[in-house]
């Protein structure tokens, strides 16, 4: 190969590595997480808690959550299924909002009939530390709802939701969730 070809090929890859490795220009924004995030998770019914009136209910309202819409009163439901099977979803979103301050809100809603409890609690942690809020509701809806101020400073911060639902069918678990965003 001509001296000129290898100094050519050489200062080309001399470029390109710069190319690569050069910072990213000033005012370019690198994010990692983004400033709000939601994410859902499902509901899981725990069918050993499925009353004589959940399971009248179930079966008045064609809900098929471990059978109880289909299996006979004097016969044991279904509790196989792994987990649980699905009564409904929470839905968990946090939003920077400045200051290094994060709304953190929560929403549940059921498959299975009203929600009459909500034992839930929403944990956040950022740069400054973080805190549990544990949300107690005992009045019948279809959508439970809730939401907080955090004070998390700069950076990145995460929400986490746990905890269980009761609903006129059954008691539901939630199957942990969480979300992260970049507080500003």
């Amino acid at each position: 190969m001509p001296k000129r070809t290898v100094a050519a090929v050489l200062g080309a890859l001399a470029l390109a590595a710069g190319l690569v490795a050069a910072p990213a220009p000033a005012g370019a924004v690198v994010r990692l997480d983004p400033p709000s995030d939601t994410a859902s998770a499902p509901l899981l019914a725990d069918c050993s808690s499925v009353t004589p009136n959940g399971r009248a209910y179930a079966r008045l309202h064609a809900i098929p959550l471990c059978g109880a819409d289909t299996i006979p009163e004097d016969r044991p439901l279904r509790t196989e299924t792994v987990g649980g099977e699905e009564c409904g979803t929470v839905t968990l979103t946090a939003t920077g909002r400045g200051g290094g301050l994060a709304s953190i809100a929560w929403r549940a809603a059921s498959n299975t009939g009203p929600i009459t409890g909500v034992t839930l609690d929403v944990s956040y942690v950022g740069r400054l530390g973080g805190a549990v809020r544990r949300y107690l509701q005992d009045e019948a809806s279809l959508h439970a709802t809730g939401r907080t101020l955090a004070y998390v400073g700069a950076g990145r911060a995460t929400a986490t939701v746990s905890g269980t639902i009761q609903t006129f069918t059954a008691t539901c678990r939630v199957a942990p969730t969480s979300v992260r965003i970049q507080a500003r």
